[in-house]
């Protein structure tokens, strides 16, 4: 065997290992304990500094103003669903879309809690104004995307189209190494972040490198299944499915509300794939439910009643 497929192989079960503790129940309830005590603790050095207890200089300027808790909360939260995305690559491609738009809403509901963090006058309507546009818009947009999301979801169940590919154990394992990479992009990401902060400098939790890197290892994956799904109709569609993680990157560095109007035009543009894709499928093998089970050493799919897969 090659000395890849060891590798891999290694990556693999350190992914698995990883994964298991990410999802075990304890992990679920600490980290909800997480959320809490970062608000708390949060929302109490926002008083001190606030209060002029403790000084405004270096890392405590980013408490100057007590609302500052919100956004860092969210923050955290949001930082939890970015590992929840990498965890969902192996496991389904449309999966990882959906839940990267479901990011791309919380996004935005984040930028809207950054606006009101702006705010030192609570009932000042002068000083209230335009941050209180500014967080309708945003508000306006995760809704949107939260509702055209569930559009989605009922299309992919009326039609009830579904695909199992016989995936050999390597390409598997070749996606588990490529989400473990990912891990590491992400982390390194954080770190640099942090590091940032105990400068006193300004860090960039907008994700866009790593939205960047998820671009790159779509692509990969959609290249190296290639060896295994030749059919031109599941090209297409996955190919689709890229072109709106782009969109979503430019929507995370597009100017204040047409970011708004990328996020809600892919997500529509999700929806008109997902229902042509599935339509015209349900149209050209049968107009009942069935399943679809592609045979890589034929290059073809093969109809059948049976409910089983990879």
């Amino acid at each position: 065997m090659p000395a890849s497929f060891f590798i891999y192989r290694y990556a693999a079960d350190l992914y698995d290992r990883i994964d298991r503790f990410w999802h075990h129940p304890s992990t679920r309830q600490a980290i909800s304990r997480l959320l809490a005590l970062v608000f708390v603790f949060s929302l109490f050095l926002g008083f001190l500094v606030h209060q002029k207890i403790l000084p405004h200089s270096g890392i405590l300027s980013y408490f100057k103003n007590p609302f500052v808790s919100i956004e860092i909360t969210f923050t955290v939260l949001l930082i939890i669903e970015l590992f929840d995305l990498i965890f969902s690559i192996p496991v389904s491609v449309s999966q990882s879309v959906i839940k990267q738009f479901e990011l791309l809403s919380l996004i935005f509901i984040r930028m809207g809690l950054k606006e009101f963090s702006h705010l030192h006058k609570l009932f000042d309507w002068n000083e209230m104004q335009q941050i209180v546009i500014s967080m309708f818009l945003y508000g306006i947009g995760a809704l949107f995307i939260f509702m055209l999301i569930g559009l989605n979801l009922y299309i992919k169940r009326r039609l009830q189209i579904r695909e199992y590919f016989r995936e050999y154990p390597y390409y598997k394992k070749v996606k588990k190494t490529i989400a473990l990479l990912l891990i590491i992009i992400f982390i390194s990401i954080l770190l640099g972040n942090i590091w940032k902060i105990w400068q006193g400098l300004h860090p960039d939790f907008s994700f866009k490198q790593f939205y960047t890197a998820l671009i790159f290892s779509d692509i990969l994956i959609l290249i190296i299944s290639m060896r295994y799904i030749l059919d031109y109709h599941s090209m297409f569609r996955y190919s689709g499915y890229i072109l709106t993680t782009i969109f979503i990157r430019i929507a995370l560095t597009a100017e204040p509300y047409f970011n708004i109007l990328i996020g809600i035009g892919a997500v529509i543009y999700l929806i008109l794939l997902t229902g042509t894709y599935n339509y015209f499928m349900n149209r050209k093998i049968t107009k009942k439910p069935r399943y679809l089970h592609y045979h890589a050493d034929e290059k073809k799919f093969k109809v059948t009643q049976k409910n089983y897969g990879t």
